[in-house]
């Protein structure tokens, strides 16, 4: 059973407090590996693992002494009885349990943040019972979670969740990609993101870019309440993802108001953060969208506000955050190339951006950096303004900054780090008002305005002057990969032309 807190008399003496990140992560993979369990995707078993770390931890913190105990959020004794069944009656009772958490808008505000996690949660089959019995009674009530530092499970947490990114490619078709940190890291420096900031992503995916920001925030050592960041996603197995990475890596207390909410975000019209008592504008809005997505796509028909209609994801997301952030606010918003010289919908929402938006950077990023595409992604920095009387744009010179050629990642054999865009960082003179300094390199370089309007469709299609190298492309394998994906595309779209013949 559960060691309780009364066996212990400070919370240093628990060996757990001295596991290393890795170990946890090695640990919950050895299970998985020596089990029937892994018939499983792995994704599915780091979502079991997520049910039972928010179950275990919820009765650790309730069996704390006198006033350090925290009211559970699960009925109390969940995680006793937990223990305690097995075969059909556990799958009953973690059925029972899941709904009861799951259940939206309940009369308890404390069980907000558990409405998300269990929200249309399912155990797994009864005939799996006997793993998920095991995995309980030997990887989870032996332990005293709570005592391992935040910094650490957290660490381990999204350290599980990366190591799924095989299965994430099953879920491509709701656009679901993961964004290396170290990237999200530098953008979050870019943005020069205080503690006075409220940071909003509309497609968190596992919420690495709130993590990401709030880090920033918390660079001088100042306690930062983590409601001043928050998402949204539109995939119920992401916002569970999302919310416990949060909860795990912030230290956020399980009651409190969610860090994700499961939600279209085109829908609305406004960029917030929600509270319980008022909804909050957003000064920063960091965002990698699906760039593709074989799901039913999104209706925006009722968003009036749109600069373009029939736009795809990627130009829908940036159109958004443009259009709803508040006068001043901040953005980085990853978009694929095709949005920088498309035609039709792109073209119309790039010249409204450019003459609504102070768009200051432009940064082309490297190939190979996103797990099994080759996609080009590029980040697009830009301040919310107003349309000025003059009919002049709002953007006075974008600054591209090319950390594309001649460079190759992948997150295997050549992951990104924050070193490899010191140089981006440097240039980009973080924090200087008006970016004071700037100067032209062999990797970066300036447009007016003016001069971008002048181009046909306002193409953002940039180049610098830094040569093309033979491995600007990435490997032969992921040319290879690259060329399926676009030949089985074209099958498709082949297919349904010709379903369509008579």
């Amino acid at each position: 059973m559960t060691t309780g807190w009364g066996s212990q008399s400070a919370r240093g003496q628990f060996p757990e407090a001295r596991w290393t990140s890795r170990q946890i992560v090695d640990r919950l993979w050895k299970f998985y590996n020596e089990t029937a369990i892994k018939a499983v995707p792995r994704l599915d078993f780091v979502e079991h693992v997520t049910y039972l770390l928010f179950l275990k931890l919820d009765h650790e913190r309730a069996q704390r002494p006198g006033r350090f105990a925290a009211r559970p959020i699960a009925p109390a004794d969940t995680w006793p009885k937990l223990v305690m069944h097995s075969g059909e009656d556990l799958h009953r009772f973690f059925t029972q349990i899941m709904d009861d958490l799951g259940r939206p808008g309940s009369a308890d505000p404390r069980r907000a943040t558990a409405s998300v996690l269990f929200h249309d949660a399912q155990p797994w089959n009864v005939d799996r019972m006997s793993e998920l019995s095991r995995l309980i009674t030997e990887e989870f009530d032996p332990y005293h979670w709570s005592s391992i530092p935040q910094d650490v499970l957290g660490s381990a947490y999204s350290q599980l969740l990366a190591e799924c990114r095989d299965d994430l490619l099953t879920k491509r078709q709701a656009g679901q990609i993961l964004t290396p940190p170290p990237l999200l890291a530098v953008v979050a420096r870019a943005l020069a993101i205080t503690p006075e900031d409220r940071v909003i992503d509309p497609a968190c995916g596992i919420g690495s870019s709130l993590i990401a920001a709030h880090r920033e925030m918390v660079r001088d050592g100042r306690y930062i309440d983590a409601t001043t960041i928050a998402g949204a996603d539109i995939d119920a197995q992401m916002c569970r993802f999302a919310t416990m990475n949060v909860l795990l890596n912030l230290g956020r207390v399980f009651s409190a108001e969610p860090p994700v909410l499961r939600a279209d975000s085109l829908r609305a019209k406004a960029v917030t953060i929600r509270r319980a008592d008022r909804d909050v504008l957003a000064s920063v809005a960091i965002c990698n969208p699906p760039f593709k997505s074989t799901d039913v796509m999104p209706d925006t028909t009722q968003r009036d506000d749109f600069w373009a209609q029939k736009a795809d994801l990627p130009t829908n997301f940036l159109q958004h955050i443009a259009i709803t952030l508040p006068q001043g606010a901040r953005a980085a918003v990853f978009v694929p190339d095709g949005v920088l010289y498309g035609n039709g919908a792109a073209a119309a929402v790039r010249r409204n951006l450019l003459m609504n938006c102070d768009v200051h950077t432009l940064l082309r990023l490297p190939t190979g950096i996103f797990h099994g595409t080759n996609s080009k992604s590029n980040v697009l920095f830009f301040t919310k303004s107003t349309l000025k009387p003059t009919g002049e744009p709002a953007t006075r010179t974008l600054w591209v900054y090319d950390a594309r050629t001649g460079r190759h990642h992948t997150d295997t054999g050549n992951p990104l780090s924050e070193d490899d865009f010191a140089d981006f960082l440097d240039a980009y003179r973080v924090g200087l008002p008006g970016f004071e300094g700037r100067a032209e390199s062999e990797r970066f370089q300036s447009y007016t305005g003016a001069e971008l309007l002048a181009r046909p469709g306002a193409s953002l299609d940039l180049k610098v002057k830094a040569r093309a190298a033979l491995d600007d492309f990435g490997s032969p394998r992921d040319i290879a990969l690259s060329i399926a994906k676009h030949l089985d595309e074209a099958g498709r779209r082949f297919r349904a032309v010709a379903d369509n013949l008579p």
